[in-house]
Order: structure tokens, then C-alpha cells, then sequence
């Protein structure tokens, strides 16, 4: 049997996550105008997806809304009209 470490839940791709986070605090340190720009990016698109997750039912709202239309005649509408043209005295009221 090889003596082999169980694996953890602190590790990311192999190193712990506080060694992930000296080596991400190391680059950002070395180049910080690179990780702004990276930064603003992953903000930008998140602000984009949530964008569009907010507008997405509205505008399925707004299509429902608008498809809608209040002038449409009801049926009883349709039988006073054909019992108006028809001349029928006993449908007539």
C-alpha cells in the first residue's frame, strides 16, 4: 500500500487554497492595471447576465400585454350583431 494523502476539500487544482490565494495576491500585485481590466471585465459581464435575467420577463410581460387587444368583440357581441341584421324582433332587446 502506498501511503498516499486523502483528499481534501481545501485544495484547488492541487494546492491549498490559501496557497491559490498568495499566488493570485502575488500576480494581481505584479501587474495590477492587467488584473483591474480583468477585473472590470468578469464585473461587465456579470452585469450583463443579470441584465438580461431581470429583462427577460419583463419584455415576456410586456409581449403579453401588448398582444392583448381590448377591441376584439365577444362572442355575445357576435350573436347581438347577426340578431341585428337579421332583423329577428325576438332576440332583439
Amino acid at each position: 500500500m502506498t501511503d498516499e494523502k486523502a483528499h481534501s476539500d481545501d485544495e484547488f487544482a492541487g494546492i491549498s487554497r490559501r496557497g491559490a490565494a498568495f499566488v493570485l495576491i502575488v500576480a494581481t500585485l505584479g501587474h495590477p492595471w492587467q488584473a483591474l481590466r480583468e477585473l472590470l471585465a468578469a464585473v461587465r459581464h456579470l452585469a450583463g447576465r443579470a441584465g438580461r435575467l431581470l429583462l427577460a420577463p419583463a419584455g415576456f410581460i410586456a409581449a403579453i400585454v401588448l398582444t392583448r387587444r381590448q377591441d376584439r368583440p365577444t362572442f355575445e357581441d357576435y350573436l347581438h350583431s347577426r340578431s341585428e341584421r337579421d332583423g329577428d324582433p325576438e332576440t332583439q332587446r
